[in-house]
């Protein structure tokens, strides 16, 4: 099964397409935010270089989130325009598993964070075990001393993301020598590791209608969250 998997969630646009026993390509454009201008001439560009055409596509998997609410609904709409054009199922990956993908088989806890900004992240954690990637820690927005605590317990702990940045130094002085960093470049989201998870999903019959296909933001938006605030003053 050919697949074509998008990345928005980030800074960085990325695509891949990749089937069960290969990567066959994949793009990724590190210019900030222009993810609606990028992402469908990167989709066309792709598939000339790979020799391959938008018909050959059987499936779409698209990072749901969380991460950059303005990516993920660029990422999310796209996929749904192109699965309603070709007539074609969608998987919707969680942003932060499919980040475990970057470490194949890593023998201790996967860490993905996202920077989610008012001292939190957007964190879960992960573990290989006998070729599966089970979840450690559910994915949520955290507090950086909320999912550190819950990290204490492990022995080997390797982090990656944009929430690295602002808080590697809070990590190592909670977590000492537990703590370790993925390299760059394994250390931001990539659309081959939405596709690997997007295939295995699709073995597992998870693919959607274009039209059931959702953003997954974790927590609402700035915006929306001053806006309720404003109700709620309002209404006193």
């Amino acid at each position: 099964m050919l697949i074509l998997a998008i990345d928005t969630t980030s800074q960085a646009a990325s695509i891949a397409l990749i089937n069960e026993e290969r990567l066959i390509g994949e793009y990724t454009s590190n210019a900030k935010m222009t993810h609606l201008q990028k992402l469908m001439p990167m989709v066309e560009e792709l598939l000339n270089k790979c020799d391959l055409s938008i018909d050959d596509i059987q499936g779409i998997a698209v990072s749901e989130g969380p991460g950059s609410f303005t990516g993920i609904r660029i990422g999310v709409s796209a996929a749904r325009a192109l699965a309603q054009a070709q007539d074609i199922p969608v998987v919707c990956v969680p942003t932060l598993k499919a980040m475990a993908y970057n470490l194949p088989y890593y023998s201790g806890i996967i860490c993905p964070i996202l920077d989610a900004r008012r001292q939190q992240v957007y964190g879960a954690a992960y573990q290989w075990e006998n070729h599966d990637c089970r979840e450690v820690i559910h994915p949520s927005a955290y507090f950086i001393e909320e999912l550190l605590e819950k990290l204490r317990e492990y022995e080997d702990i390797v982090f990656l993301g944009d929430g690295v940045l602002p808080y590697k130094e809070q990590i190592v002085n909670v977590l000492g020598e537990k703590a370790n960093f993925a390299p760059s470049y394994n250390k931001y989201q990539k659309a081959s590791s939405v596709g690997q998870l997007g295939l295995e999903l699709f073995e597992n019959e998870k693919q959607q209608a274009y039209y059931e296909v959702k953003p997954n933001y974790q927590r609402k938006s700035e915006a929306e969250r001053n806006l309720e605030k404003k109700r709620q003053d309002e209404g006193k």
